[in-house]
Protein backbone atom coordinates (compact mmCIF):
# COMPACT_ATOMS: atom_id res chain seq x y z
CA UNK A 1 0.00 0.00 0.00
CA UNK A 2 1.37 3.58 -0.74
CA UNK A 3 1.67 5.89 1.89
CA UNK A 4 0.36 9.33 1.12
CA UNK A 5 2.83 12.33 2.11
CA UNK A 6 0.80 15.29 3.85
CA UNK A 7 0.16 18.65 2.91
CA UNK A 8 -1.26 21.20 5.19
CA UNK A 9 -3.91 23.89 4.16
CA UNK A 10 -3.32 26.72 3.06
CA UNK A 11 -1.00 25.64 0.60
CA UNK A 12 0.09 26.50 -3.47
CA UNK A 13 1.44 24.12 -5.59
CA UNK A 14 3.12 25.45 -8.67
CA UNK A 15 5.61 23.30 -10.86
CA UNK A 16 5.63 21.12 -9.32
CA UNK A 17 6.49 16.54 -10.09
CA UNK A 18 3.92 14.67 -7.90
CA UNK A 19 5.20 10.63 -7.84
CA UNK A 20 1.83 9.93 -5.47
CA UNK A 21 -0.99 11.92 -4.47
CA UNK A 22 -0.48 13.61 -1.47
CA UNK A 23 -2.96 14.04 2.02
CA UNK A 24 -5.04 16.86 3.30
CA UNK A 25 -7.31 17.42 6.14
CA UNK A 26 -9.53 20.16 6.56
CA UNK A 27 -11.86 19.75 10.10
CA UNK A 28 -12.53 16.01 10.11
CA UNK A 29 -12.60 15.51 6.18
CA UNK A 30 -9.89 14.51 3.67
CA UNK A 31 -8.69 15.27 0.02
CA UNK A 32 -5.75 14.15 -2.10
CA UNK A 33 -3.97 16.24 -4.50
CA UNK A 34 -1.93 14.95 -7.43
CA UNK A 35 0.21 17.38 -10.01
CA UNK A 36 2.49 16.81 -12.43
CA UNK A 37 3.96 17.10 -16.27
CA UNK A 38 2.75 15.15 -18.73
CA UNK A 39 4.67 11.87 -19.57
CA UNK A 40 7.56 12.49 -22.15
CA UNK A 41 6.92 16.25 -21.99
CA UNK A 42 9.54 18.91 -22.92
CA UNK A 43 8.08 21.50 -20.66
CA UNK A 44 7.53 22.10 -16.75
CA UNK A 45 4.23 21.87 -15.49
CA UNK A 46 1.85 24.43 -16.63
CA UNK A 47 -0.74 23.67 -13.96
CA UNK A 48 -0.83 25.63 -10.46
CA UNK A 49 -3.49 24.03 -7.31
CA UNK A 50 -4.39 25.43 -4.29
CA UNK A 51 -6.56 24.57 -1.04
CA UNK A 52 -6.62 27.92 0.76
CA UNK A 53 -9.47 29.44 3.29
CA UNK A 54 -11.68 31.63 1.06
CA UNK A 55 -14.41 34.29 2.15
CA UNK A 56 -16.42 33.26 5.75
CA UNK A 57 -13.91 30.61 6.41
CA UNK A 58 -15.16 28.55 2.99
CA UNK A 59 -12.54 25.59 1.91
CA UNK A 60 -11.57 26.54 -1.14
CA UNK A 61 -10.49 23.86 -3.93
CA UNK A 62 -8.77 25.19 -7.10
CA UNK A 63 -6.82 24.11 -10.22
CA UNK A 64 -5.26 26.10 -13.11
CA UNK A 65 -4.06 24.82 -16.37
CA UNK A 66 -1.50 27.64 -18.04
CA UNK A 67 -2.46 27.66 -21.82
CA UNK A 68 0.54 25.72 -23.55
CA UNK A 69 -0.13 27.33 -26.79
CA UNK A 70 0.34 30.92 -25.04
CA UNK A 71 3.61 32.02 -23.30
CA UNK A 72 3.79 32.53 -19.89
CA UNK A 73 0.84 29.70 -18.98
CA UNK A 74 2.50 28.45 -16.15
CA UNK A 75 3.10 32.20 -14.40
CA UNK A 76 -0.70 33.01 -15.60
CA UNK A 77 -2.10 30.02 -13.71
CA UNK A 78 -0.04 30.91 -10.72
CA UNK A 79 -1.58 34.57 -10.21
CA UNK A 80 -4.76 32.99 -11.26
CA UNK A 81 -4.99 30.60 -8.09
CA UNK A 82 -3.30 33.15 -6.01
CA UNK A 83 -5.80 35.44 -6.47
CA UNK A 84 -8.25 33.54 -4.66
CA UNK A 85 -6.59 34.38 -1.20
CA UNK A 86 -6.84 37.75 -1.56
CA UNK A 87 -8.16 39.35 1.52
CA UNK A 88 -9.68 42.69 -0.28
CA UNK A 89 -12.34 40.70 -2.33
CA UNK A 90 -16.34 40.23 -1.51
CA UNK A 91 -16.71 36.82 -3.58
CA UNK A 92 -13.83 34.78 -5.45
CA UNK A 93 -15.65 35.77 -8.87
CA UNK A 94 -14.42 39.07 -8.30
CA UNK A 95 -10.95 37.96 -7.50
CA UNK A 96 -11.01 35.96 -10.86
CA UNK A 97 -11.95 39.25 -12.39
CA UNK A 98 -9.85 41.09 -10.99
CA UNK A 99 -6.28 39.39 -11.51
CA UNK A 100 -7.75 39.43 -15.38
CA UNK A 101 -8.20 43.30 -15.21
CA UNK A 102 -4.92 43.34 -13.47
CA UNK A 103 -2.92 41.21 -16.31
CA UNK A 104 -4.43 42.99 -19.13
CA UNK A 105 -3.93 46.40 -17.88
CA UNK A 106 -0.15 45.15 -17.22
CA UNK A 107 -0.07 44.39 -21.07
CA UNK A 108 0.73 40.85 -19.73
CA UNK A 109 0.21 38.15 -22.63
CA UNK A 110 -0.94 34.42 -21.40
CA UNK A 111 -3.66 32.48 -20.43
CA UNK A 112 -5.03 29.69 -18.14
CA UNK A 113 -8.28 27.96 -17.52
CA UNK A 114 -9.80 27.38 -14.00
CA UNK A 115 -11.93 25.86 -11.87
CA UNK A 116 -12.69 25.86 -7.68
CA UNK A 117 -14.90 24.70 -5.31
CA UNK A 118 -15.77 26.87 -2.56
CA UNK A 119 -17.26 24.45 0.07
CA UNK A 120 -19.21 26.17 3.26
CA UNK A 121 -21.72 24.88 5.77
CA UNK A 122 -22.33 21.82 3.91
CA UNK A 123 -22.65 23.60 0.48
CA UNK A 124 -20.59 23.97 -2.60
CA UNK A 125 -20.48 26.27 -5.31
CA UNK A 126 -18.03 25.78 -7.96
CA UNK A 127 -16.79 28.83 -10.50
CA UNK A 128 -14.65 27.95 -13.74
CA UNK A 129 -13.24 29.51 -16.87
CA UNK A 130 -12.76 27.33 -19.58
CA UNK A 131 -12.39 23.06 -19.53
CA UNK A 132 -10.75 23.12 -16.52
CA UNK A 133 -13.98 21.47 -14.39
CA UNK A 134 -15.34 19.98 -11.20
CA UNK A 135 -17.24 16.77 -10.56
CA UNK A 136 -19.34 15.52 -7.62
CA UNK A 137 -20.21 11.99 -7.21
CA UNK A 138 -22.55 10.38 -4.79
CA UNK A 139 -21.26 7.67 -2.59
CA UNK A 140 -23.68 5.55 -4.83
CA UNK A 141 -21.96 6.44 -7.91
CA UNK A 142 -24.69 9.36 -8.89
CA UNK A 143 -23.27 12.28 -10.35
CA UNK A 144 -24.95 15.43 -8.86
CA UNK A 145 -23.08 17.94 -10.27
CA UNK A 146 -20.82 18.35 -13.11
CA UNK A 147 -19.24 21.34 -15.37
CA UNK A 148 -19.76 22.03 -18.93
CA UNK A 149 -16.34 23.25 -20.84
CA UNK A 150 -16.22 26.46 -22.37
CA UNK A 151 -15.24 24.89 -25.70
CA UNK A 152 -16.91 24.78 -29.31
CA UNK A 153 -16.54 20.56 -28.34
CA UNK A 154 -17.91 20.74 -24.85
CA UNK A 155 -20.69 23.35 -25.70
CA UNK A 156 -21.79 20.72 -28.75
CA UNK A 157 -21.77 17.84 -26.04
CA UNK A 158 -23.63 19.45 -24.08
CA UNK A 159 -26.60 21.16 -26.09
CA UNK A 160 -26.49 19.93 -29.65
CA UNK A 161 -26.13 16.10 -29.28
CA UNK A 162 -22.68 15.50 -30.06
CA UNK A 163 -21.74 12.42 -28.30
CA UNK A 164 -19.59 11.64 -25.65
CA UNK A 165 -16.90 9.70 -27.24
CA UNK A 166 -16.72 12.00 -30.55
CA UNK A 167 -16.11 14.83 -28.11
CA UNK A 168 -13.35 12.80 -26.57
CA UNK A 169 -11.58 12.41 -30.03
CA UNK A 170 -12.47 15.45 -31.85
CA UNK A 171 -9.41 16.79 -33.31
CA UNK A 172 -10.49 20.27 -32.08
CA UNK A 173 -10.89 19.69 -28.09
CA UNK A 174 -8.31 21.16 -27.10
CA UNK A 175 -9.68 24.29 -27.91
CA UNK A 176 -10.79 26.58 -25.16
CA UNK A 177 -13.83 29.54 -25.98
CA UNK A 178 -12.91 31.21 -22.36
CA UNK A 179 -9.83 31.90 -20.81
CA UNK A 180 -8.13 34.20 -17.89
CA UNK A 181 -6.00 36.53 -19.73
CA UNK A 182 -8.37 37.16 -22.00
CA UNK A 183 -10.79 40.83 -22.48
CA UNK A 184 -13.77 38.86 -23.21
CA UNK A 185 -13.28 36.38 -19.62
CA UNK A 186 -16.12 35.33 -17.77
CA UNK A 187 -17.04 33.60 -14.89
CA UNK A 188 -19.40 30.49 -14.59
CA UNK A 189 -20.80 30.51 -11.19
CA UNK A 190 -22.84 27.24 -10.51
CA UNK A 191 -26.07 27.39 -8.15
CA UNK A 192 -24.98 25.89 -4.70
CA UNK A 193 -25.01 22.31 -4.21
CA UNK A 194 -26.16 20.93 -0.91
CA UNK A 195 -23.22 18.00 -0.07
CA UNK A 196 -24.94 14.84 1.38
CA UNK A 197 -22.40 12.40 3.70
CA UNK A 198 -20.18 10.44 1.27
CA UNK A 199 -20.01 12.84 -1.59
CA UNK A 200 -16.83 13.48 -3.69
CA UNK A 201 -15.96 16.38 -5.44
CA UNK A 202 -13.41 16.20 -8.14
CA UNK A 203 -11.60 19.42 -9.39
CA UNK A 204 -9.18 19.01 -12.15
CA UNK A 205 -7.38 20.66 -15.50
CA UNK A 206 -8.30 18.68 -18.56
CA UNK A 207 -5.38 16.19 -18.23
CA UNK A 208 -8.38 14.26 -16.05
CA UNK A 209 -11.26 15.20 -18.28
CA UNK A 210 -10.05 14.65 -21.87
CA UNK A 211 -8.37 10.91 -21.08
CA UNK A 212 -11.73 9.38 -19.05
CA UNK A 213 -15.39 8.52 -20.23
CA UNK A 214 -17.28 10.03 -17.35
CA UNK A 215 -18.72 6.81 -16.29
CA UNK A 216 -15.04 5.35 -15.54
CA UNK A 217 -14.37 8.17 -13.65
CA UNK A 218 -17.34 7.98 -11.53
CA UNK A 219 -16.53 3.90 -11.18
CA UNK A 220 -12.81 5.21 -9.52
CA UNK A 221 -14.28 7.67 -7.10
CA UNK A 222 -16.90 5.55 -5.83
CA UNK A 223 -14.39 4.01 -3.42
CA UNK A 224 -14.09 3.87 0.38
CA UNK A 225 -10.57 4.51 0.53
CA UNK A 226 -9.65 8.02 -1.14
CA UNK A 227 -6.28 7.15 -1.33
CA UNK A 228 -7.04 4.32 -3.47
CA UNK A 229 -9.45 6.65 -5.47
CA UNK A 230 -6.14 9.32 -6.01
CA UNK A 231 -3.72 6.52 -7.13
CA UNK A 232 -5.99 4.69 -9.42
CA UNK A 233 -6.88 8.01 -11.51
CA UNK A 234 -2.93 8.65 -11.53
CA UNK A 235 -2.32 5.09 -12.54
CA UNK A 236 -4.87 4.67 -14.99
CA UNK A 237 -4.12 8.48 -16.82
CA UNK A 238 -0.72 7.84 -16.87
CA UNK A 239 -1.90 4.85 -19.16
CA UNK A 240 -4.13 6.38 -21.10
CA UNK A 241 -1.67 9.19 -22.24
CA UNK A 242 0.77 6.81 -23.36
CA UNK A 243 -2.28 4.56 -24.66
CA UNK A 244 -2.32 3.78 -28.97
CA UNK A 245 -6.08 2.15 -28.93
CA UNK A 246 -8.44 4.15 -30.63
CA UNK A 247 -11.20 2.99 -28.60
CA UNK A 248 -10.45 5.10 -25.59
CA UNK A 249 -9.61 9.01 -24.86
CA UNK A 250 -5.89 9.36 -24.56
CA UNK A 251 -4.33 12.86 -24.77
CA UNK A 252 -0.86 13.34 -23.14
CA UNK A 253 -1.31 16.72 -21.04
CA UNK A 254 -0.56 18.19 -17.20
CA UNK A 255 -2.55 16.00 -15.08
CA UNK A 256 -3.81 17.89 -12.22
CA UNK A 257 -6.84 16.90 -9.67
CA UNK A 258 -8.10 17.01 -6.71
CA UNK A 259 -10.73 14.75 -4.66
CA UNK A 260 -11.99 15.69 -1.80
CA UNK A 261 -14.62 13.35 0.38
CA UNK A 262 -17.66 15.18 1.93
CA UNK A 263 -17.68 13.71 5.90
CA UNK A 264 -21.13 15.67 6.67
Amino acid sequence: MIEALGLTPPFFLFDEEFDVPRRFRHDTQEGFCFTRSKPGGYQNNQDAMAVVSGINDALVLAVADGLGGLPNGAKVARRAVESLASLTCTSLPECIQSVNDVMLSDGFVGGCTLAVAEIACGQVVVHHVGDAGALIVSDLGAVRFKTVPHSPVGQAEAHEGLEEAAALSHPQRHVVSNMIGDDRMWVETSAPVTLQPGDTVVVASDGLWDNFFRKEIVEMVVNDDLLAVSQAIVNRATARMTATLASVPAKKDDLSFIVFRFAG
